[in-house]
């Protein structure tokens, strides 16, 4: 279970350190659990996957090795600021094209959402309808296990029209989130959780209709989950982003009804899921061949074959292809799946 494994990861730390230490934030790659404090790496875990496309588009390593892993957050803490004071908080950027903070930094630019509840290092979970602030707190950050608060990020978050739902502790609480938006009044709202939070998933499921117009939830970090939570994921959640599991792959993607992507797939499960994945295209002829899909498909960014429809999203170009079946595969996944 992914909450024994971090468990187990902080008393090595704390019998490392004598003691945790104050400011310390645990994050994921890989499968492995990454502690960094005071701007620093200070624990890696064993990595799990030794290979991922897209931690080779974007850092350039072909094996994931536990120095890849400290060179590609000594990267984001060196230019982005990342886990320290000097944390780049607004940023509107794409940087994955089928990013969550990319698809939300667009649904709230075209009003399909009110607001995302997300979570950020040093800040915990946080309230926004800022689509810059969005991208930049989650387009390169992995899934956060475990945040203390830095108070200048807190600082940047709220002059960038962010609600910190609790500046002493930084805690992460996706529920109290969506809950703290509906207080704000907002109606149209959605929600990143890590894999492993299913029970947190669950709890948001069971918010009063007659109070939302909408809610929808975006599964991802989900690398090492268990059967039973890509299940709960699979029933509950409206984006299931695959990473490195093969449980997501067997057990959500058949039940999909779109496929985005094919290296690192995005499963579709409801209604919700398609109009956020609308809102990502500035086509509306697109928009409507979405929204009213009865059989499967994929989307994708490389033309596979002839007679898919092409059309924008995000600032790239995409082809929208029917099939009997889903997922898709290809050879270049993540390795060995977790």
């Amino acid at each position: 279970m992914a909450n024994l494994k971090l468990t187990k990861f902080l008393k090595q730390l704390k019998d490392e350190f004598n003691q945790l230490p104050k400011d310390l934030h645990i994050t994921r790659k890989a499968g492995a659990y990454v502690a960094i404090s005071n701007g620093k790496v200070i624990k890696i875990g064993n990595p799990q996957i030794k290979y991922c496309p897209l931690f080779k588009m974007l850092f350039n390593k072909k094996v994931i090795d536990q120095n890849a892993i400290k060179d590609k957050f000594d990267w984001q803490i060196q230019n982005l600021g990342m886990f320290s004071c000097h944390r780049i908080i607004a940023k509107d950027k794409i940087i994955v094209p089928f990013g969550a903070s990319e698809i939300l930094m667009y649904a709230v630019k075209r009003k399909e959402i009110d607001c995302a509840v997300i979570a950020c290092e040093g800040a915990g979970t946080v309230v926004s309808n800022n689509p810059a602030l969005i991208q930049g707190i989650g387009a390169y950050m992995n899934g956060i296990f475990y945040t203390s608060p830095i108070k200048e990020i807190i600082n940047k978050i709220k002059q960038n029209n962010g609600i910190v739902l609790d500046e002493n502790t930084a805690k992460i609480d996706q529920y109290s989130g969506v809950k703290k938006a509906l207080e704000l009044g907002f109606r149209k709202i959605a929600v990143t959780l890590r894999g492993d939070e299913t029970q947190i998933l669950k709890k948001i499921r069971s918010i009063s209709p007659s109070k939302i117009e909408k809610i929808t939830a975006l599964s991802i970090c989900n690398s090492g989950i268990t059967k039973k939570q890509a299940e709960t994921s699979r029933d509950k959640a409206d984006l299931i982003w695959a990473c490195g599991s093969r449980y997501v792959r067997q057990i959500v993607g058949p039940r999909a009804i779109i496929q985005l992507g094919v290296k690192i797939p995005v499963f579709i499960m409801s209604q919700n899921g398609i109009d956020l994945i609308a809102s990502y295209s500035g086509d509306n002829n697109f928009k409507s061949n979405l929204k009213e899909i009865k059989n499967k498909h994929y989307i994708t960014s490389n033309k596979y074959k002839t007679g898919g429809i092409k059309a924008s999203m995000g600032k790239f170009y995409v082809y929208l292809y029917e099939t009997e079946n889903l997922p898709i595969t290809t050879e270049d996944e993540p390795a060995p799946l977790i």
